[in-house]
């Protein structure tokens, strides 16, 4: 079914911000480093940025495993679902923190981090969870 033309812009705004999401926020910090900086060599740096992989990666799987879940098991997988990517995102930006703090980047405070973490999981349970749940229901 072709979405009505009033509804058609936001859709196309939130699928814009969930590819634009794609990416882990250990990745984007370790793409804003400078890699000039001492700290960026430092012992401490290089084992930050070498388990970042891990991120990236449930990043990449909470974009196909949520949706699957919920489509199989219905709407009782909503909260587990939500809460493992409350969980997942939140280890992601304690881990982009701690990254920038080993590297010489902007360290974030503690609100803000937090701030971020409330606005994914919001982004997350109107957009990962709504969507599967009308499919699941037909």
């Amino acid at each position: 079914m072709i979405p009505m033309p009033s509804l058609r812009y936001p859709l196309l705004c939130i699928l814009t911000c969930v590819v634009a999401g794609c990416a882990s926020q250990s990745a984007k910090t370790i793409g804003s480093l400078d890699n000039e900086s001492p700290e960026y060599t430092s012992a401490a740096c290089q084992n930050a940025r070498h388990n970042a992989w891990i991120h990236e990666e449930t990043q990449n799987a909470k974009l196909w495993a949520g949706p699957s879940a919920v489509l199989l098991l219905g709407p009782v997988a909503i909260v587990p679902v939500f809460l493992t990517n409350v969980g997942v995102n939140t280890a992601d930006h304690l881990q982009a923190n701690d990254i920038a703090a080993n590297c010489g980047g902007k360290v974030k405070p503690q609100q803000e981090v937090n701030s971020t973490i409330a606005l994914d999981a919001t982004l997350s349970l109107a957009v990962g969870s709504v969507v599967p749940v009308s499919t699941a229901s037909k």
